[in-house]
């Protein structure tokens, strides 16, 4: 098995699920070709970027690409992934499928041979509506970034993650009125983004780590991932999402309160983890965990051990790719609605803007094609107008 895979290489403080799920399928298959499909493409261009991939497998005889998607990503022209998937067996791996199935997500998928998701496996029935192979392997990671230390457990309860989100800061809040301390970290505390390597440690000195299942708050643009969450219906507000945050805990050997997702039974047991519905459930179990360090620390070796079979991305990888039959393929129908093809050509406002600050006209006359074919939204030009200006003035005073 010759694989290309087509994904996003984080540094070491960015999302490590995107690197796990690379280093998870290259301990398999040391020869597989690794290549950051962003890069590429803000390198050379549309052209250029389906040059260079069409070339990569003719010269390593690659018979299987592995597309690990960004959430809410558009790089890719359809038509492209359609003519590709004539060549080889394609895999992909959509993120938060939650927020981006309708919008993006089931669009692509017509041209996989097998979708991976990171969720619950209810949620295969909406692509196997649409007669799309999907598995529901959850989430992956490398089991060797996840360490247990055995330092002494100075914070009572904590939280690493986006606490803009009112839902979050209502049960943070409510747990502080109860008198409890709540350490919190990342956007929108006062302790803002930790490293890495912080996290981590921050993980082993928790009794309690608290996790959160809600999706988004805010429909907006996220200028750090070039996410634009205003192409999620308002309604998705109400819909909860299994979390790798829980996974990440566990294979430190930390404890899991986390607030209750459909499926969350097929991540960890009850005693495994536990789980909270509301804020009185959240503030009973608080109350009792503090208590009972044995029960506690004993969910967390259970979990951690879970966690070292079932999620580590080498292990997981290994069994998964040894069940795909690259000979059992489906023909491709791709179809389109023009809600995606406004998406599509609204997303290369991005690369537009880049090339014309980097005054790359070859890359900007392939981007001008793609968005004068169709209606773009307005707003979100003004978005990535200002968002590549930022860019062009950091990238011109920091030289």
């Amino acid at each position: 098995m010759n694989i290309l895979i087509l994904t996003r290489i984080a540094n070491k403080n960015g999302n490590s699920i995107y690197n796990s799920y690379t280093q998870g399928i290259t301990n398999n298959y040391p020869n597989a070709i690794v290549m950051d499909y962003f890069d590429l493409y803000f390198e050379r261009g549309k052209s250029g970027f389906e040059q260079t991939i069409l070339e990569q497998m003719a010269q390593h005889h690659i018979n299987v690409v592995f597309i690990n998607f960004v959430s809410g990503d558009l790089t890719f022209d359809i038509a492209f992934l359609e003519k590709l998937s004539q060549h080889c067996y394609m895999v992909m791996n959509f993120y938060d499928g939650e927020l981006f199935f309708e919008p993006i997500d089931r669009y692509y998928a017509q041209c996989a041979d097998v979708v991976f998701i990171p969720a619950s496996s209810y949620f295969t029935y909406n692509y196997k509506l649409l007669g799309i192979n999907a598995i529901s392997t959850l989430s992956f990671f490398d089991s060797h970034l996840y360490t247990p230390k055995e330092i002494t457990k100075d914070i009572d309860i904590s939280f690493v993650g986006d606490v803009s989100k009112k839902s979050r800061q209502d049960f943070i809040h409510f747990l502080k009125e109860q008198g409890y301390t709540v350490k919190v970290f990342g956007k929108g505390s006062p302790y803002g983004s930790v490293s890495f390597d912080t996290m981590i440690d921050i993980f082993n000195r928790s009794k309690i780590n608290l996790n959160f299942s809600d999706t988004i708050d805010q429909r907006n643009f996220n200028t750090h991932t070039n996410t634009n969450y205003s192409i999620v219906k308002n309604i998705v507000k109400h819909m909860n999402q299994l979390k790798g945050r829980s996974i990440e805990v566990a294979l430190c050997k930390g404890f899991v309160l986390t607030q209750h997702a459909t499926g969350i039974q097929e991540l960890f047991t009850k005693e495994e983890i536990d789980t909270f519905n509301s804020k009185e459930e959240l503030l009973q179990k608080v109350q009792y965990y503090l208590q009972h360090d044995t029960q506690r620390e004993q969910k967390a070796a259970s979990a951690y051990n879970k966690a070292l079979i079932h999620f580590d991305a080498t292990i997981a990888f290994a069994k998964i790719f040894q069940t795909l039959n690259l000979q059992q393929r489906a023909p491709k129908k791709v179809l389109l609605d023009k809600d995606f093809v406004s998406h599509y050509t609204t997303y290369h406002l991005l690369y537009f803007f880049n090339f014309f600050f980097k005054l790359k006209f070859n890359h900007l006359r392939e981007e001008l094609t793609i968005i004068t074919a169709h209606p773009i939204n307005i707003k979100m030009a003004w978005c990535y107008l200002r968002q590549q200006f930022k860019y062009f003035l950091m990238r011109t005073f920091s030289k």
